[in-house]
Order: C-alpha cells, then sequence, then structure tokens
C-alpha cells in the first residue's frame, strides 16, 4: 500500500511541476497574444488570423496568408481593444509569416528566443485568445529542420486546429521560439512552427517595392532603415501605381528630417498635382529643416522651368525669372554641373542663346560630358544664325561616341545630317542618313527616305535614290510627292511608260498637283504625243506653274 501511495504522490510531484514551469509565464505570454483581422477593398473581412507582440514598439508577427489581398488590418488585444495595423516590415509567402507595425503601445511583448530547441526538448502552444485554457499546451520538438543555415522549422508531435495557427511556440523560460502552423496533409498527427526569430529579423529593403510577397499586401509597407534604400523604394513606387505614394514621402521625412531630397521630392509630387500653395510650402519648411539649400533652390527652379513649359494655368510668380534666381541661388552654393545644364535651359527659354550657349560648353568640361549639352549648344547657335559653329558642335557631340556608334548617337547624326543638307554637303548627309537608318534597324518613317533620296540625287547615286523612293512609298503609298518624284526618276533614266503610270497616279491622289502634270507633260511630249502634253501643261499652268507656262510659249 504504502509503495503505491509512493508512486501517485511522485507522479503527482511531477505533474505540478510540468504545470508550475509554463505558468510562471502564461499570464505575461497571454498578453502578447493579438487576433489580426484583414480587410479587403470593399470593407469585407478576408481574414481573422493570431499574433502576437514581439518589441515595445507595436511589432508584431502572423502568417501571411492572412494579410494577402488586404488593403487594411487591425488587431484586437485581449481586452477586446483595436489597433490600427499601419505598415508590413517583413514578408516571406514561402515561410507564411509576416512582421507588421501596429499603432498600439504599452504592450507586453514576447522575448525571442536566441537558442533553438533540439529534438526531443519540451515546447509549449499557447491557446488562441477565444480559448478559455487556462494552460498551454506540452508538447515536445519531434524533429528540427535547419532553412537558411541559422533557423529553424520545427516538427511537432502534436495536432492543431485553424484557430491556433499562427500561436506562439514557447520554450521552458517563456521565450517564444516559433509560429504555429497546421500540417497541409489531412489527418496528419503533427503540426509545425516556423522559427520566430527568422520573422522578426524580416525587414524590407528597397526593391521591396517589387517583389510579389509585398505587393500582394496592398497595406503600406515600413520603409528601409537606410536613407538611401527609403528613397529607391520610394522611387520604385509610381505615384500613379500607389495611392500610398505621399503617405511614403511623409514617412521618409519623419525618419529623415534633415535629408532634402525628402522634402523636394514631396514637393514637387505637388505641384505634379497642381497643389502649388502646398508645394511652396513644403519647399519652405525644407529650408527650415535641412542645411543643403542648394537642392532646394534647385527643385524649385527645375519644377517652376518644368511646369511653366507644360501647364497653362500657374501661380503668376511662377516665372522664367524666378526660375533662374533660383537656379543663381543654387550655383551660388554649389557649382553643381548639372545646376549649370539646368539654367543653360532657362536661358535657352529666355531666348539668351549666348548665355545658353556659355552654360551648356561649360557643363562639358565637367563629369557631365555629354553628346546631349553640345547639342544644346548647337541648337544655341542655330538661332544664333552660325551655321559653322553649329556643325562644329554637332561634330563634338557625335565624337562622344566610337564606332560602332550605339543607339544614343541616332539623335546626333540626324541633327548632323539636317545641318549638312542646309549646306549642301550631300555625301556627309547620305554617311549620316545611313548611320541613322542602321541604329534605327530600319524603323524610320517615308519622308527619311524622300530626304535620303533629295541628298543621293545631288551625289548623282540614281539606284540608292530610286530604291529610297519606292521604299518611301510603300510606307505611304497615299503621297502624290512620292510618286511625282519617282516619275521624275522614271523620267530621269529614260523609262517615259514608267514615269506616265507614276505621274498621273501622283495626279490621282491630288488633282491640284501642278508638278505632276508639269512631269506628265514633258513625258507625253518626248513619247510624241503633242496635244495630250499640251493639255497637261495647260492644266499645270492654270495651277500657277511658271514652267509649265514658259515649255508652252516654245
Amino acid at each position: 500500500m504504502n509503495k503505491y501511495f509512493f508512486t501517485f504522490y511522485i507522479l503527482l510531484c511531477v505533474s505540478a511541476l510540468a504545470y508550475a514551469q509554463p505558468n510562471k509565464w502564461f499570464k505575461k505570454a497571454r498578453k502578447s497574444q493579438i487576433n489580426i483581422i484583414s480587410y479587403d477593398a470593399s470593407g469585407q473581412m478576408l481574414h481573422k488570423s493570431n499574433g502576437f507582440y514581439i518589441d515595445n514598439e507595436g511589432t508584431a508577427l502572423t502568417d501571411y496568408k492572412s494579410l494577402k489581398g488586404a488593403t487594411k488590418a487591425v488587431v484586437v488585444d485581449e481586452n477586446g481593444k483595436e489597433w490600427p495595423v499601419i505598415s508590413i516590415s517583413g514578408a516571406s509567402s514561402l515561410y507564411d509569416v509576416v512582421k507588421l507595425k501596429t499603432a498600439s503601445h504599452k504592450v507586453n511583448p514576447l522575448q525571442i528566443a536566441s537558442i533553438q530547441l533540439q529534438k526531443g526538448e519540451t515546447a509549449y502552444i499557447m491557446p488562441h485568445l477565444s480559448s478559455k485554457a487556462a494552460a498551454p499546451t506540452v508538447t515536445s520538438i519531434q524533429k528540427v529542420e535547419q532553412f537558411n543555415e541559422v533557423y529553424a522549422q520545427y516538427t511537432l508531435p502534436t495536432q492543431i486546429s485553424a484557430l491556433s495557427e499562427s500561436c506562439p511556440l514557447i520554450n521552458e523560460e517563456g521565450q517564444v521560439i516559433g509560429l504555429m502552423q497546421q500540417s497541409v496533409i489531412a489527418n496528419q498527427n503533427c503540426s509545425y512552427a516556423v522559427s520566430a526569430r527568422y520573422a522578426s529579423e524580416l525587414n524590407t529593403s528597397a526593391l521591396s517595392a517589387t517583389q510579389a510577397d509585398y505587393r500582394d499586401i496592398l497595406i503600406k509597407k515600413t520603409l528601409p532603415s537606410d536613407a538611401g534604400q527609403a528613397m529607391s523604394f520610394i522611387y520604385l513606387i509610381s505615384p500613379r501605381d500607389s495611392s500610398l505614394y505621399l503617405e511614403y514621402i511623409d514617412d521618409y521625412i519623419a525618419a529623415f528630417p534633415e535629408e532634402s531630397n525628402g522634402y523636394t521630392l514631396k514637393a514637387e509630387t505637388l505641384a505634379s498635382t497642381h497643389d502649388y500653395p502646398m508645394a511652396e510650402k513644403t519647399w519652405e519648411t525644407a529650408f527650415k529643416q535641412v542645411s543643403n539649400h542648394a537642392e532646394i533652390y534647385y527643385s524649385r527652379a527645375r519644377t517652376i522651368y518644368s511646369t511653366i513649359e507644360a501647364i497653362t494655368q500657374k501661380p503668376e510668380d511662377w516665372n522664367l525669372d524666378r526660375a533662374l534666381a533660383d537656379i543663381n541661388a543654387a550655383l551660388a552654393l554649389h557649382d553643381e554641373p548639372i545646376y549649370a545644364a539646368l539654367k543653360g535651359h532657362i536661358l535657352y527659354a529666355q531666348k539668351e542663346y549666348e548665355q545658353a550657349c556659355k552654360m551648356f560648353l561649360s557643363v562639358t568640361h565637367t563629369n557631365l560630358h555629354d553628346a546631349d549639352y553640345f547639342l544644346y549648344a548647337s541648337a544655341c547657335q542655330q538661332m544664333l544664325g552660325d551655321t559653322s559653329s553649329v556643325l562644329a558642335l554637332q561634330d563634338s557631340a557625335i565624337a562622344c561616341y566610337t564606332r560602332p556608334y550605339p543607339t544614343e548617337a541616332s539623335a546626333a547624326l540626324l541633327m548632323r545630317a539636317q545641318t549638312h543638307l542646309s549646306l549642301k554637303n550631300y555625301r556627309q548627309a547620305v554617311m549620316d542618313l545611313n548611320d541613322y537608318e542602321h541604329l534605327q534597324l530600319h524603323n524610320v518613317n517615308a519622308n527619311f527616305y524622300y530626304q535620303r533620296e533629295q541628298a543621293e540625287m545631288h551625289c548623282r547615286m540614281y539606284q540608292q535614290a530610286l530604291t529610297d523612293i519606292e521604299q518611301a512609298i510603300r510606307l505611304e503609298p497615299k503621297e502624290p510627292l512620292y510618286h511625282a518624284e519617282l516619275a521624275s526618276l522614271h523620267y530621269r533614266f529614260g523609262d517615259l511608260p514608267a514615269a506616265i503610270t507614276s505621274s498621273r497616279t501622283a495626279i490621282s491622289l491630288d488633282e491640284s498637283f501642278a508638278d505632276a502634270y508639269r512631269i506628265l507633260g514633258i513625258c507625253l511630249r518626248d513619247q510624241g504625243d503633242k496635244e495630250a502634253s499640251r493639255q497637261a501643261l495647260q492644266q499645270a499652268a492654270a495651277l500657277g506653274d511658271k514652267l509649265s507656262e514658259e515649255l508652252l510659249s516654245k
């Protein structure tokens, strides 16, 4: 009898110890638990799941699938109080975990265990909030699998219901080691837990803006802690793609109040939506908060200049003089090449072509040595009427590239070709046009082929000219000018029937085209049909063609 009593007594003590161990931390752990309720864009509830706080700033962990597609979420603590989820700090669909920031305060967080459990060790599954259980479920670690080298995925010999998903798995010291997950295989008598340390160490980066795991949760994301990464994140989110764009910029300003680019980006964004008063207010705030005033002057000058160029309705004092004053203020603080380039554009808009040219050329002596600035300078010289300088500057622009030319050289080649045409340097013009066509992969319009055909005619490149004008007709078969030009070429080659056909096609497309009647009249004359020739020339003369009048008088 004493032996049985002693055995019962020992079992009772062991049971009491097993209960007493979690009882030390159970009530505190209970206070860390929350429910997360997610909603879609229409306000309909998507999911209700479990979670728990992991720090004193309202950071919590939960499962990914409950927030996928959500535009809004709230957390509900043990007292039934709701707090909004303000941002997503980390997400992994692969491991079904999310780290989020809430607006809650005075929370009771769980401590993340720094040492993972081993096979056979005891662990405790916290009951979900709606459960009235007064103690956690005691279990043990059946299997430990490593991932990412330092994190653990646990297998437990205990089956859980969907209600217990994302509940914390606790060690003997009351520290959280994982988030509970159901088995994906039905009726399998086990469950899993993914490392809470892994979930807690998830963070956003610049690329999070484009990653599916983050984009599929439509709640605002926490900006990266590094200023450069945070700004890159914002740049990767198009203003048209996110209604939260200005909120992200405000978050950046709050996190990095001494960085000028947050204020300038906000002001420029507000100006793009025609909210000019708030844009002005943001720039003024920037002048008070940051020391880099040059960037603020540059931002305002650039915005005013671009607004003048594109928008008719704007503030009265948004003019070129104010933009010039701002960029001069920026240059007085920092002699940056990009500031000088903007000043060049402003001066050009003010028709101060000589000064603008000097500014653009000054940029070519800096690290912004670029073909575009030679082309801008050439445009200034063109306005001043100095054609020789125009060509020299265009030569300098093309000299910035080496053969084989990159696609970026296309604009410079086309502009130089036009200059050569105006100077009657036809062979050089043809060479530039050939290079341009090659860079455009022959994706050019009919007018291009017509222009090159004209230059080729001056160079007596007749076969090339014929090929080009035929290509122009293939691209624009209803343009009478091209058919008349083809008729002229056929006449030059002595092919009178083809010339007559082409000139009649031009007339059928435009009955008031005097040149086509004249070409037809000349061809008919040479063919011996004087009466038909006279009629065609009379029609051309009636349309005002002086050369046809001379031919008729003879």
